[in-house]
């Protein structure tokens, strides 16, 4: 491994591109061991830290490192437009925790500041997190109201909208319309590698859906679609199980209440850029 702290970060950032967080991750720890206390490096290491561990579907694990950079990130100006990261980093270890209300209040800042700094991708990347906070706390009108028009989300993307609207109509009992949004959010080719969690959770919908139509193979199937998801994650086999056990309805258990499809990593040009 590379011994130089800001060759650290760019390797960490190309393998966390690649969907390897566990050796992204390593490189993210050295970069953090080896960055001065007092240099902008420190803090981007920090954000570095929290959002790859999202990314991989770890929030917890973010929580130290996205405290220590929301408290020193005033101090480095040049850092602002890595704030609203982190920010909605906090609010996928709220999510995690089942507390749906605070992470809707983090998505909603994270998505102020990324309107202000007009980043227009991640601002409508963020309704569709508010809006599931919003459907696991049980508004899913209100949920339908913050999630920005499918024609707003990149073409790439448009399955972070047909996922999270999956989500709403299940909520409001329209179970055939939801599985529509939901095969197209599953079968849409542009889904990325760091967006298997997204995925994981869309099956397990679907999953409760066709349970609840008395189809009891299409359930199963999806099911076990979701266990491939996460098992891809490289999550625990606890947690998959855990999945499965919930698929038939329900707020998903806490070790399983996973980040959405977050990954930001178009945003992490810092070694290009000027900021470190």
């Amino acid at each position: 491994m590379p011994q130089d702290a800001r060759t650290l970060g760019s390797l960490a950032v190309q393998l966390a591109s690649e969907g390897r967080w566990r050796e992204a991750l390593q490189a993210a720890h050295a970069c953090l061991r080896m960055a001065e206390p007092d240099s902008v490096l420190y803090p981007w290491a920090l954000h570095m830290l929290a959002c790859t561990y999202v990314d991989a579907g770890l929030p917890r694990r973010a929580r130290p490192y996205a405290r220590a950079y929301l408290r020193q990130a005033a101090a480095h100006p040049q850092l602002e437009p890595y704030t609203p990261y982190v920010v909605r980093a906090m609010g996928h270890i709220a999510y995690q925790e089942r507390r749906f209300h605070d992470a809707f209040r983090w998505f909603r800042k994270a998505h102020t500041l990324f309107c202000r700094l007009e980043h227009s991708v991640q601002a409508v990347v963020t309704s569709h997190n508010m809006a599931w906070a919003l459907i696991r706390a049980g508004r899913p009108q209100r949920a339908r109201a913050v999630l920005s028009p499918r024609e707003a989300f990149p073409v790439e993307l448009a399955y972070l909208f047909d996922g999270a609207m999956a989500g709403v109509l299940i909520a409001e009992g329209r179970l055939n319309d939801a599985i529509q949004f939901g095969r197209a959010a599953l079968s849409a080719p542009g889904r990325r590698t760091h967006d298997f969690v997204d995925a994981a959770e869309v099956a397990l919908l679907l999953a409760s859906a066709y349970q609840r139509l008395r189809q009891d193979g299409a359930a199963s199937a999806l099911i076990s679609y979701a266990a491939g998801f996460a098992a891809l994650q490289e999550w625990e086999l606890l947690d998959i199980l855990l999945l499965s056990e919930r698929a038939g309805g329900g707020d998903p258990p806490e070790r399983a209440a996973s980040s959405r499809g977050s990954a930001n990593l178009l945003h992490r040009g810092c070694f290009t850029t000027g900021v470190a």
